[in-house]
């Protein structure tokens, strides 16, 4: 009996040897708090959508009842297929990739060199498991995220086309600079290439960690930074809004979001003389913009479930507007911060 318990521990020491270690690793994984099924794979870097469908079916019977996982449950991870790989090769966020703008729009133009002494954080609203105020036009939903995300890409453009360094904080590998009205909903958004948990205190510390991660190299390269976080509102939907710009305490973040509306004001001037501009600046205290070290603003572009303003966010031309509108004013504050 001891000879045959001595042979099978043999037996078991030789099979375990010759599993590749990194199956061995890779086979399956606890999740952590805050996972979602995408999240969960984006950690082992299984980032197509397939991976999704085979997940779930590895996993059918250890899922939850809602179809979600549960902390101290193990689960299957599905195979790598050929030509990915983990762990991930390292990414740097030294430069910025012009490929997430979409194919469409990965080749910036050089309109000029009047920011390359600034560098910018770009961050759109929620993302991820979170996709922010949610309303529904003629049946279909519209994701707060989505617009957001769509406008930062569209200021990131624009300012690197005119010579500033610009990190998207908030980044969707699949998703560009899209002209749809309606633009389609996932959660495969990432914090600069990290999962982004559920968590809402989470999810805000981990953005601005990294940019004050970023921003205490950026400073010293650079004679002008600044962040911006874009969201759509949620309000009342009889309540039409224009552009809201909140500022922090800090004296810069307080003259960009002036220097921001009075752009804004100008153009409503200019384009809709007869209704003239309603924004509205002021102090709020806002966890990004409070703990940024890099002067701040954060920017409403509208509430999403008032009818007129939700026709004004789902047009291509108007979310570009914005965008150029907020370059213009970067540009304006930029400036003014030369001549002090």
């Amino acid at each position: 009996m001891i000879v045959l318990k001595k042979r099978f521990f043999k037996i078991s020491c030789i099979v375990f040897f010759f599993i590749p270690l990194s199956v061995a690793a890779q086979d399956m994984a606890y999740p952590i708090q805050g996972d979602g099924i995408y999240s969960f794979l984006r950690r082992w870097n299984r980032l197509d959508s397939t991976y999704v469908r085979e997940f779930v079916e590895l996993n059918r019977d250890r899922l939850n009842a809602q179809g979600g996982l549960e902390l101290g449950t193990v689960y299957l991870i599905p195979p790598l297929h050929p030509g990915d790989v983990y762990p991930p090769k390292p990414v740097t966020f030294s430069t910025f990739d012009p490929a997430l703008f979409g194919s469409a729009y990965a080749d910036v133009p050089k309109n000029s060199d009047k920011l390359k002494n600034a560098c910018f954080y770009i961050e759109s609203g929620h993302g991820g498991p979170d996709p922010g105020a949610v309303s529904n036009f003629d049946g279909i939903e519209l994701h707060e995220d989505e617009y957001a995300y769509d406008i930062a890409l569209r200021l990131a453009r624009n300012l690197m086309a005119e010579g500033a360094t610009v990190y998207m904080v908030i980044q969707d590998q699949n998703d560009g600079i899209r002209d749809d009205k309606f633009l389609n909903n996932n959660y495969d958004e990432t914090c600069l290439g990290e999962p982004i948990p559920r968590g809402q205190l989470d999810r805000l510390k981990q953005r601005v960690n990294a940019v004050n991660k970023l921003y205490r190299e950026d400073r010293k390269k650079f004679d002008y930074l600044r962040a911006i976080a874009i969201h759509v509102d949620s309000r009342n939907e009889t309540e039409q809004i224009d552009v809201f710009f909140y500022h922090s305490d800090n004296p810069k973040s307080i003259a960009l979001a002036k220097t921001m509306s009075d752009v804004f004001q100008q153009k409503y001037d200019q384009f809709q003389p007869w209704r003239g501009f309603q924004g509205v600046v002021g102090q709020r205290d806002l966890y990004v913009i409070r703990n940024y070290k890099p002067a701040s603003i954060l920017v409403e572009v509208g509430n999403i479930q008032n009818d007129f303003d939700r026709r004004r966010i789902i047009l291509e031309n108007n979310r570009q507007a914005m965008a150029n509108w907020m370059t213009l004013g970067f540009i304006k504050d930029y400036e003014n911060n030369l001549t002090k």
